[in-house]
């Protein structure tokens, strides 16, 4: 997807330096509210429908793209939701260096690169190191949704899963459940996949209380 000269994603891109440090997202978002963090946001589509629901809550979308990124920001703005800010990085690197400990009231991955060839597997976000940052930025009995199309991934999740041994596994609900959604989290990704039959794969994995 090409950058398209006619976008403004300020001020829904957030941009900060490395130098930064943890976050105050109070001041970030000017308010106080519960927080929600989705990696892989693409163009947007989940969160839109999240913020457009929780109006209450506060949400962060991390994209490696540039191009999807100041185009899911700018899709934020054109829809006045300030509520949401999109970052444009490395999702391990950024939640290290820039969230603090029980920060998140949620966090949300939604069909990540299963890197398929085995000397590529490394490169899989489902990793003991994002397990470890993940436990430590979720406040107590918070998830971590997770759903993707990958067989043989999903079953690479689950066995990290259990040799971490630190999240309850539980069945998946979709957490656009209470406002009637008819699909599991409604990303583009969700959408092509539907169309191709293509079977699902899903957890929530919570932090104990």
């Amino acid at each position: 997807m090409a950058l398209k000269s006619h976008l403004i994603p300020e001020p829904n891109l957030l941009n900060v330096a490395d130098s930064a440090g943890i976050l105050n997202l109070e001041q970030v978002f000017s308010r106080a509210a519960p927080v929600e963090l989705e990696i892989g946001s693409g163009k947007g589509a989940f969160l839109l429908q999240m913020a457009t629901a929780f109006p209450e809550k506060n949400f962060i979308g991390i994209e490696w793209a540039n191009a999807y990124a100041a185009y899911a920001a700018d899709r934020f703005r054109r829809h006045s939701h300030n509520h949401v800010r999109i970052v444009n990085g490395e999702a391990l690197w950024w939640m290290r260096v820039h969230l603090a400990d029980t920060t998140l009231d949620a966090l949300h991955v939604y069909f990540p690169d299963p890197w398929p060839k085995s000397r590529h597997h490394k490169r899989r976000l489902i990793q003991k190191s994002f397990l470890q940052q993940s436990l430590r930025i979720l406040k107590p009995a918070a998830p971590l949704h997770i759903v993707t199309d990958h067989a043989e991934y999903f079953e690479h999740m689950r066995h990290t899963f259990a040799e971490f041994g630190q999240f309850n596994i539980e069945p998946f609900i979709s957490p656009l459940r209470s406002v009637g959604a008819d699909f599991l989290v409604g990303t583009n990704f969700e959408k092509k996949y539907v169309a191709e039959n293509r079977p699902f794969y899903s957890l929530i994995a919570r932090k104990p209380g």
